[in-house]
């Protein structure tokens, strides 16, 4: 059964259609919020509540073709949900990591966990709004449009999010490689 059937079938009450679409969707909601949280536990809570809020409330999904953006949009509300109870800000995986590094960037000069240690504390920094624009659009690879329908955000709200995102990140990272050569040129003069 392809996807839009199988969607039309949970909508009416079907049991199989909905663990077929949990099968499909499980690990990228999995993922998206163990990217947000950064805590395999807490991941897993996410992906349970928002498969239990999709089952309760598949009467309220309008549009088939929505379902992605609908799914992703309960999974951000429970992330957002747990990061407010935990008064936390999270970090980011090395495998998300390697996503944000090209091989032209200061960034890529630095050891994997030099890699780790300043994007971690880049996304310490940035508001969870910044945060989740740029997991969705590096990591789950959304579209603008399907971050806007799943932020209930404006088009140019997200493309604006995301580039003051990567613009914050690209001045840590230029930042970083200034101070990377200061301290190479201190060495040089001792």
């Amino acid at each position: 059964m392809n996807e839009y059937d199988l969607i039309e079938a949970f909508k009416e009450g079907d049991e199989f259609a909905f663990v077929s679409l949990y099968n499909r969707f499980k690990s990228p909601v999995f993922a998206f919020s163990y990217k947000m949280l950064m805590d395999r536990d807490q991941a897993e809570d996410v992906m349970q509540e928002t498969f239990l809020r999709v089952y309760e409330n598949r009467d309220r999904l309008m549009k088939t073709s929505a379902f992605k953006s609908w799914v992703f949009t309960i999974a951000r509300n429970q992330c957002l949900n747990h990061i407010r109870k935990a008064g936390r800000q999270v970090a980011m995986s090395q495998d998300a990591l390697e996503n944000l590094a090209s091989s032209e960037t200061p960034l890529s000069k630095m050891d994997k966990s030099e890699q780790v240690a300043f994007v971690t504390a880049f996304l310490h920094e940035l508001k969870p709004e910044y945060r989740e624009v740029l997991i969705l659009r590096e990591y789950q690879n959304l579209n603008y449009e399907e971050i806007a329908a799943v932020t209930r955000s404006s088009l140019s709200s997200v493309k604006s999010r995301l580039f003051k995102a990567r613009r914050k990140l690209s001045e840590r990272i230029q930042e970083a490689e200034a101070r990377r050569i200061r301290r190479i040129e201190a060495g040089r003069c001792v």
